[in-house]
């Protein structure tokens, strides 16, 4: 899982299903990344899952609406489970930082993530049954990034944390209404293209580094199990919490 650079256009959403076809993930990759996607490919086919991939842009409410009707009917089972990780992050000085790409940051993160959980969250409500949610959030909404000026993504990134506290209350001791848990991840800084460029500026690295009690970044790799730990019955007592996955950042 990874959030992409807001410049590059080239989204792909992948509907994933992992330990059941009714557990689906929700995950950005580039159109041209084929290496990726057909490893997704062969490792569901190797355990008998369905994969199917559809192109979203997750700012256009209708165009989700659409990409839910062609991929439920196609669960083997009703769907319970969702990881919201589309996200995007950018950076700059706050006194020059285009209105419009501050929108955007908010668009993406927040309101793309708010409308794939409504979406689930109607199914769900039809079938009666109990269902999980993870939205991948950021230890940045906990705190602010050091060396590099990111208001705009911190500030979405809270409004993340603040989403999912907020439906799991509501969702969670509803009269008439299915037991929805709702959670987040918070991960720390990850070695992927979109930090790259954070990471070429001098110092950056070594003081990113330094900020984690484990003296290294993380990557993607380390955040599958938290994610499966949250959707799964092992967090069942588990609801409007946040699951920081930092080495340790925001507890100095």
């Amino acid at each position: 899982m990874k959030e992409e650079n807001v410049h590059d256009p080239k989204y792909r959403e992948a509907k994933e299903p992992q330990s059941s076809p009714s557990v689906p993930t929700s995950q950005l990759f580039r159109l041209d990344n084929r290496t990726i996607i057909e490893q997704v490919q062969e490792a569901a086919d190797r355990h008998g899952r369905n994969v199917q991939y559809y192109p979203c842009d997750v700012q256009d409410a209708d165009a989700m609406v659409n990409i839910f009707a062609q991929f439920l009917p196609l669960l083997e089972s009703p769907i319970r489970g969702l990881v919201s990780c589309a996200g995007v992050s950018d950076n700059g000085p706050a006194t020059d930082f285009p209105v419009r790409s501050f929108q955007r940051l908010l668009d993406i993160n927040v309101t793309g993530t708010f409308t794939a959980a409504q979406l689930v969250a109607k199914e769900v409500i039809k079938t009666g049954l109990s269902a999980s949610m993870v939205f991948v959030a950021s230890m940045s909404g906990h705190v602010s990034n050091k060396g590099v000026d990111t208001a705009g993504y911190n500030a979405s990134k809270a409004a993340v944390h603040q989403l999912a506290r907020s439906l799991a209350a509501e969702w969670g001791s509803r009269v008439n209404v299915p037991l929805i848990r709702v959670n987040t991840l918070s991960p720390g800084y990850i070695r992927t293209e979109a930090t790259a460029e954070a990471l070429r500026k001098p110092g950056i690295e070594s003081q990113w580094v330094g900020d984690s009690m484990l003296y290294r970044l993380s990557n993607a790799d380390e955040y599958r199990a938290p994610i499966l730990f949250l959707l799964g019955d092992g967090s069942s007592y588990m609801t409007g919490a946040d699951l920081r996955v930092d080495g340790g950042h925001c507890a100095w």
